[in-house]
């Protein structure tokens, strides 16, 4: 029997936004990031299907949707640095942004670490690393949230997280089952 599993292909779609964005000749002005997440969500990530033959595939699905995620969140913790390095930023959003750094760390090790539960076939173990890098990403947001004010970035990019880790969830249900 044969899944659908939606795979996102988050690298391969951010390297032609941002050095084709024109869709054809490399351009000397890449798109921006807060550009880049006006996008809507599948034309920058779960746009493409791939048909995945068994519970295997729902996995090998995963490490790809976690792979991703760990890509973004780490060229998006490198745009919030430089918003914290700039010395017109406020305090209060400073205190968010150096929250944002922390939490973004946690998160990608919390990728890696779903990625070993997935190779150890440790489907439970995966589910709840998943699930962390979602909380992390989003405690982000909150501080913006309750200290300042939502940043439309961050919300977006908190969204895009959550789907994805949804999505994540889903395909490792499929293969526990």
């Amino acid at each position: 029997m044969q899944t659908s599993t939606l795979v996102p292909i988050v690298s391969v779609f951010l390297y032609a936004l941002c050095c084709y964005p024109s869709g054809g000749h490399a351009s000397r002005n890449p798109v921006s990031l807060s550009e880049l997440l006006k996008l809507p969500l599948h034309e920058i990530s779960v746009q493409k299907k791939a048909v995945v033959p068994n519970a295997d595939g729902s996995k090998a699905a995963s490490k790809q949707q976690l792979q991703a995620v760990e890509l973004k969140i780490s060229e998006f913790k490198m745009a919030l640095k430089k918003r914290l390095e700039d010395p017109t930023t406020s305090k209060p959003r400073k205190v968010c942004l150096s929250q944002c750094q922390e939490n973004f760390l946690k998160a990608i090790d919390g990728v890696k670490m779903s990625i070993k539960s997935i190779d150890k076939q440790d489907i439970h173990k995966a589910n709840v690393d998943v699930s962390a890098v979602a909380t992390d990403v989003d405690t982000c947001n909150e501080c913006f949230v309750e200290l300042v004010h939502e940043d439309p970035e961050i919300k977006a990019f908190d969204d895009w997280v959550r789907e994805i880790t949804g999505n994540c969830l889903v395909s490792l249900k499929k293969a526990r089952g």
